[in-house]
């Protein structure tokens, strides 16, 4: 027997409910039900015949509800679900005494301030006792309904209340691009249907059917495709609408032929929602196109939901859907450094870090007992693959790095069915040559620095470097199956310094900077934000307008913001610390769906940037601060480019400080008294043969201008220099000219770039 879909609202008087409920039943075509006036329509007075009276016309009509209201009484609620159905969703709005008072009082009528009194009180007497019998249940969800104070701001605080409701029903929603590659789009779209449990939803083909079955829909479409027109984006949202809500059950879709214009995208996510991505077919070795407007593709690359598919492949659309763990290994024979290696990427680049110690091992049987306190006697390493996978698939968007294998992983098969305990991002191998590997010993042995290797010594380190040689085989052997993790080898026989520099590259970002110096019109700075968006998607980049992201995040950021008189915009990043704005640009960058090494942000550095400026805001923040930040934070800057309309001075040039030098004092004679100069060859501290420090020795400059992003950068860095002169008509000479930088970069992580782009007229006349 059918059952209805029921979403009740449940929560005290003059809270939004009823305007929150038509504007969600408004939005899935739901029945907006609402449950006094039901009462009173029927007739039903006594709890019992409210509970029939409910139960009876669910059963009559079993549709898909949203009611306006709850069950006054636990009792009510127990019979219900236990002797009809469970609701889909019990959704209770929260909110404090003082504020629903408040509420009855500035959003009620005279003749309704004392009926909603009544009704909250009603409300609290039964509260405290429904509460503790919903929360039971998976399908109890709270809201807050307080929000920015709907006495104060309705419309903003009941809008929330929707947006955070609405993330609970909305299904998944992909939309695939076929035509570039149409053979591989129709045999994976089946795979995600027979596999994953998507339904598949043809637009054209929903159309087709909606006019054959005469529907007052399908004739209004019908009258437009007579007339020669397109059906319009808003009547196939509508017709959407009905699928992608009707049944609860099926929650996950994909569409095709679909519009392919950016604006049909934007009618859909704001009639509807943002789509959970794109899916964009390539035929191998392809990338995205040059766009001189902005396209779906572009769009959702930018926001890093354009999920490249050239490979039959199911992995990385359910990676890119899940939020999968993220974790590697660092492997390497003994003394290579593997457990230092392994404590520096955990502690610089956030990963968890798994060891395999005593203490480690102890605190994991604990972990694995059945009897709190105690521990397990035998610690196997199926049930260490057990304990990982099922930690692996309880959380997500968490990064791991184990400090080698787990004892007793030694056999091929052992070390694969380790591997295979999730799918593995990356493995770390250390290789060191056996002189280091014996200074090492002896070191960590405390032996004499003169010793010699014994016999056993030598013996002991060719075993253990055939083992890892073993080890190494099978993790080759995974990687070749697996195409989304690789393998990177460190050679640490170099200084650690060296070694943390070389690991900084692996799992560092690499930054690209695209700076603002000139006042750019709209149009103008539109066109070139457009550039470096074609440059993103090409090369696979997270993109992030720096501005753009203050500005969604301002609220959130008052309390950081310096308030100084300015007259800048209030939302440029100048007016931030740099470790406010690094913070939330990292935070974005780890939130994007799809993940990149290489980062472009777009807007910065800002430190630099013209605008009326006070004396103060010449020197805060310095470009130097927010260079240094960015690297601190994200990784090595690849690529500086400074958008400018006049020249930029990239050298220093600050002017000679001569120091006049005094005379010499005559030598003290014997007797004077006072303490003794420290001989030559010596200092203060008695270090001998370290020549005292002389001011005198030294040329000096005089620094009293602060220096320009350029200045700093190429005194540092010491980039490559480019030049490019260019006009609106010739903005793709930018992304033509990356290419040539990112395949250099590719080529020699070394390498790093400081790019001018001067603006030259004419510029959109």
């Amino acid at each position: 027997m059918q059952k209805a879909n029921i979403i009740f609202f449940y929560g005290p008087p003059a809270t939004a409910k009823s305007y929150v409920a038509q504007q969600v039943a408004k939005q899935t075509g739901y029945v907006y039900f609402n449950l006094d006036e039901f009462y009173v329509k029927v007739k039903a007075q006594t709890e019992v015949e409210k509970l029939n009276k409910l139960m009876q016309i669910f059963q009559a009509e079993p549709k898909n509800y949203v009611v306006d209201g709850f069950l006054d009484k636990k009792a009510q609620a127990v019979v219900f679900f236990e002797h009809y159905q469970k609701p889909r969703y019990i959704i209770y709005f929260q909110s404090s005494k003082d504020e629903v008072e408040q509420n009855i009082r500035l959003l009620s009528t005279e003749d309704l301030k004392k009926c909603r009194f009544q009704r909250f009180s009603n409300f609290l007497q039964n509260r405290d006792e429904m509460l503790a019998y919903l929360k039971k249940f998976q399908f109890f969800v709270t809201v807050d309904a307080v929000q920015k104070g709907l006495s104060n701001n309705f419309q903003q605080s009941s809008d929330l209340i929707i947006q955070s409701i609405m993330n609970y029903l909305k299904p998944k929603v992909l939309v695939a691009l076929t035509y570039n590659n149409e053979d591989l789009a129709e045999v994976y779209l089946n795979k995600l249907e027979t596999e994953l449990g998507y339904k598949h939803l043809h637009l054209e083909t929903l159309c087709e059917e909606e006019l054959a079955k005469g529907t007052p829909q399908g004739k209004q479409m019908g009258a437009f495709l007579n007339s020669g027109q397109v059906v319009p984006p808003q009547m196939q949202i509508e017709l959407l609408r009905k699928y992608l809500y009707n049944d609860p059950q099926q929650n996950k879709f994909i569409l095709t032929s679909f519009p392919e214009k950016y604006q049909e995208f934007r009618t859909f996510e704001d009639k509807l929602f943002p789509i959970t991505g794109l899916i964009n077919f390539l035929k191998e070795g392809k990338t995205v196109s040059f766009s001189a407007k902005i396209n779906p593709v572009l769009h959702y690359s930018a926001e890093g939901k354009n999920l490249i598919i050239q490979n039959e492949d199911l992995g990385p659309f359910q990676s890119y859907l899940t939020k999968r763990v993220k974790y590697g290994i660092v492997i390497g024979p003994v003394m290579s450094g593997k457990t230092t290696f392994a404590k520096y990427i955990s502690q610089k680049f956030g990963f968890n870090l798994i060891e395999w110690g005593e203490a480690a091992i102890t605190q994991l049987k604990e972990k694995l007992s059945t009897v709190p306190g105690e521990q397990i006697e035998e610690l196997t390493l199926p049930m260490i693959v057990k304990y990982y996978k099922e930690l692996f698939n309880n959380v997500s968007n968490e990064k791991y790095v184990f400090d080698g294998f787990p004892p007793g992983c030694e056999k091929p098969e052992q070390i694969l069915q380790f591997l295979n305990l999730g799918q593995a991002s990356w493995v770390l191998n250390i290789g060191i040559d056996q002189i280091n590997q014996w200074i090492r010993y002896k070191i960590k042995s405390e032996m004499d620095a003169a010793a010699e290797m014994t016999d056993d010594d030598k013996e002991k380190m060719i075993t253990n470097a055939k083992a890892h040689e073993e080890i190494l085989k099978q993790v080759q052997v995974y990687v070749q199956q697996q195409p989304d993790c690789k393998l990177f080898k460190q050679d640490t026989n170099y200084s650690l310094e060296q070694n943390y520099k070389s690991i900084d590259q692996i799992f560092g970002k690499r930054v690209y900077l695209a700076s603002i110096l000139a006042n750019l019109d709209n149009d103008i700075y539109e066109a070139l934000k457009l550039i470096y968006i074609n440059i993103a998607a090409k090369h696979k980049m997270s993109f992030v307008d720096v501005e753009q992201l203050i500005a969604k995040n301002f609220d959130k950021l008052s309390n950081d913001y310096e308030m100084r008189w300015t007259k800048q915009n209030c939302k440029n990043p100048s007016n931030f610390a740099p470790e406010t704005v690094m913070r939330l640009v990292k935070q974005y960058i780890d939130d994007l769906p799809i993940q990149s090494r290489d980062v472009l942000l777009w807007g910065y550095i800002s430190a630099d940037q013209q605008g009326d400026k006070q004396q103060q805001e010449q020197i805060f923040p310095r470009a130097t601060d927010e260079l240094m930040m960015v690297e601190k934070s994200l990784g090595q800057i690849k690529v500086l480019y400074a958008i400018t309309e006049q020249p930029l001075n990239s050298e220093i040039n600050d002017p000679e400080w001569i120091l006049e030098k005094p005379e010499v004092p005559p030598p003290k004679q014997e007797g004077d008294g006072g303490d003794e100069e420290p001989k030559d060859g010596g200092n203060a501290d008695g270090d001998e043969n370290v020549p005292k420090f002389n001011i005198y020795n030294y040329q000096w400059t005089k620094s009293e201008i602060p220096k320009n992003m350029a200045q700093i950068f190429m005194k540092v860095k010491q980039p490559n220099p480019v030049q490019l002169e260019v006009s609106d008509y010739s903005f793709k000479l930018i992304y033509d000219n990356f290419d040539e930088l990112f395949q250099s970069i590719q080529d020699n992580n070394n390498h790093t770039y400081f790019a001018q782009i001067q603006l030259q007229q004419p510029i959109m006349d």
